[in-house]
């Protein structure tokens, strides 16, 4: 079995009343629509911080009509991950 590594952002942090901050909306660059999408899902994502620790989690679903997923994590994401890298691995 190949693992394959794709590079992705974090796009927003999941929002709501609750207060989601697990769930992160990433986009995959070159992935418009949700049909292209949909093989990310149940992927590994691995977000790195800068000191070198990783926050761990997984694609759950497609977001949106425009190729963009929902992930959860492990732990919660902090602030700077908005906008940040992180690798999905198929």
């Amino acid at each position: 079995m190949q693992v394959k590594t794709v590079k992705a952002r974090i796009y927003s942090i999941r929002r709501g009343s609750i207060g989601y901050s697990r769930d992160a909306i990433i986009i995959v660059p070159g992935v418009e629509t949700s049909v292209d999408a949909a093989k990310f899902v149940n992927a590994k994502v691995i977000w790195r911080s800068r000191k070198g620790t990783e926050v761990i989690g997984k694609v759950l679903r497609i977001w949106g009509k425009h190729g963009q997923l929902l992930a959860r994590f492990r732990r919660g994401l902090p602030g700077q991950a908005l906008g940040d890298t992180v690798d999905l691995i198929i």
